[in-house]
């Protein structure tokens, strides 16, 4: 899932001029952030060109269905430039759902990570055996939370991916 996340935000445009650090957490987790994570922390290396394969609804819903991808180009000027309104609105469009969803996912996790390191400093000074057992069992519970508010991220943004899809071709037509 990470290869998505990566993917999505190529897609941002190229005027969002923030820096982006990619991050791990204490149980193993990617994350990606505007802010650096540590003081060692450096900005990822995003590409500034557009890709050689232009981002297309059709080619989206083909990727989706395992389908190969017609590459042919349109003939005349306004079907280009129809193409080209299309394309800026599924980007705009997806560029606005992945700040709108993983920016507070992100953020949420990033809470629960907090919580989880101040249960492991408990833990590392916790005596009796009981009160270890209850720290480990309280930061399992912080674990499976991260997971679902990673999963319940990415299953968002599969959706919003899709509502920009159809919105760029009902507004084509």
């Amino acid at each position: 899932m990470p290869a998505i996340l990566f993917i999505l935000l190529l897609l941002l445009p190229a005027t969002a001029a923030a820096d982006v650090y990619k991050c791990k957490g204490r149980s193993g987790e990617t994350m990606y952030s505007e802010h650096p994570c540590d003081a060692r922390a450096e900005p990822m290396k995003l590409r500034d060109t557009r890709p050689s394969e232009p981002f297309t609804a059709a080619a989206t819903a083909a990727a989706e269905n395992g389908q190969a991808r017609n590459t042919e180009t349109p003939a005349s000027a306004d079907n280009s430039s129809e193409l080209e309104a299309m394309r800026a609105a599924e980007k705009s469009c997806i560029a606005d759902a992945t700040a709108s969803i993983y920016g507070p996912s992100n953020d949420r996790v990033g809470t629960l990570q907090q919580q989880m390191s101040l249960l492991n400093e408990e833990l590392a000074k916790a005596n009796d055996a009981e009160r270890s057992q209850a720290l480990r069992t309280r930061m399992a519970t912080f674990r499976q939370a991260i997971t679902r508010e990673h999963n319940n991220a990415h299953t968002q943004m599969g959706n919003a991916r899709r509502r920009c899809i159809e919105l760029a071709k009902t507004s084509d037509r």
